[in-house]
């Protein structure tokens, strides 16, 4: 596949998304984690040889094709894009176009592309096309196997790459979504916020998840676990990857949370900001942003609120504003 250069705008609206994609991302290498310091500040990143940082993607698709990258996931050794398909008719915001999955060497059930029908996506490729690709499930958190139509092949670093929709999805939507990807130079998953540390001792940062526009629906979102963690074995992402130990996650303030705050009680202050703890989560009001901060039901508040002393928060609004979630 050839080598294409990262492009973004994550907030620009759909009709200028229409034009210039987005790009989301899948590594060829494995994920780098934040290494702690015994005090449980972050210490330097520790960088994969390729030089991708563990809050950045290297999977591009060609902007001609006509599809939109609604959300990105980085789940450990896996990562994931969510594509719209915005030719396909006369809303702006086009239809479901499928999925993107990269995995590390290892990682994917590659046995099941085997004995699949040879397809045309690169001449450089030993692309297949599996009708019945199993999943473990749809979603995280679901427990019953899925099938779904899938091209998958290895490229040359070694990654595997999978594309694949849902059960309506046909052959030649696959072929064309798969034509389009392009693995790239590594490029920032973007979020409202910063984390800059106070992490739990054996926890590091191994699942982000980034909507990369209004169109993709999933909180900005970041998790830590232990950095050996295996990613989802699901076909999508509908909410964080239930194996986390503790994740922090950020909503824009709207009529909804004006009617819960005054379910919350009285507020305790923590970096300057409202706050409300129960049962395990730290909730955080600040101008432009709620931010959720989930640990397990017996994570004490000392803990969490560490983790909101080392933040920056921005705009949940204003996805031109957002910047990496790690520095």
């Amino acid at each position: 596949m050839r080598e294409t250069q990262s492009r973004r705008g994550p907030g620009v609206w759909i009709a200028t998304m229409a034009v210039v994609l987005l790009v989301a991302g899948v590594a060829v290498v494995a994920l780098g984690v934040l290494k702690t310091r015994e005090d449980g500040d972050a210490a330097a990143p520790i960088i994969a040889e390729t030089g991708r940082k563990p809050w950045q993607v290297a999977i591009d698709l060609d902007i001609s094709a006509g599809f939109l990258v609604t959300a990105a996931v980085v789940d450990a050794g896996r990562q994931t894009l969510t594509v719209q398909n915005i030719g396909l008719n006369d809303n702006p915001a086009g239809a479901y176009g499928g999925e993107v999955s990269a995995f590390e060497p290892g990682v994917l059930d590659e046995n099941q592309l085997h004995g699949g029908e040879a397809v045309n996506v690169d001449v450089d490729l030993d692309a297949r096309y599996v009708p019945a690709y199993t999943f473990a499930a749809h979603g995280d958190g679901a427990a019953q196997q899925w099938q779904t139509p899938a091209v998958g092949w290895q490229d040359p670093s070694g990654t595997w790459v999978l594309v694949y929709g849902d059960e309506t999805t046909t052959k030649e939507s696959l072929l064309k979504l798969a034509g389009a990807v392009r693995l790239g130079t590594p490029r920032d998953l973007r979020m409202p916020f910063r984390l800059g540390g106070g992490f739990p001792d054996g926890l590091a940062p191994t699942y982000i998840q980034s909507p990369e526009n209004k169109v993709g629906g999933l909180p900005p979102t970041v998790g830590l676990s232990a950095p050996s963690r295996t990613p989802s074995r699901a076909a999508v992402y509908r909410t964080e990857s239930p194996s986390l130990d503790l994740s922090v996650s950020a909503a824009p303030r709207d009529a909804q949370w004006a009617t819960t705050r005054k379910t919350l009680g009285a507020a305790a202050k923590v970096a300057g900001h409202d706050t409300w703890f129960d049962s395990g989560q730290l909730t955080v009001e600040t101008d432009r942003c709620i931010i959720h901060v989930r640990g397990a039901t017996t994570a004490p508040r000392d803990q969490l609120a560490r983790i909101v002393d080392g933040m920056t928060i921005g705009d949940c609004t204003d996805l031109d504003s957002w910047i990496p979630p790690l520095a």
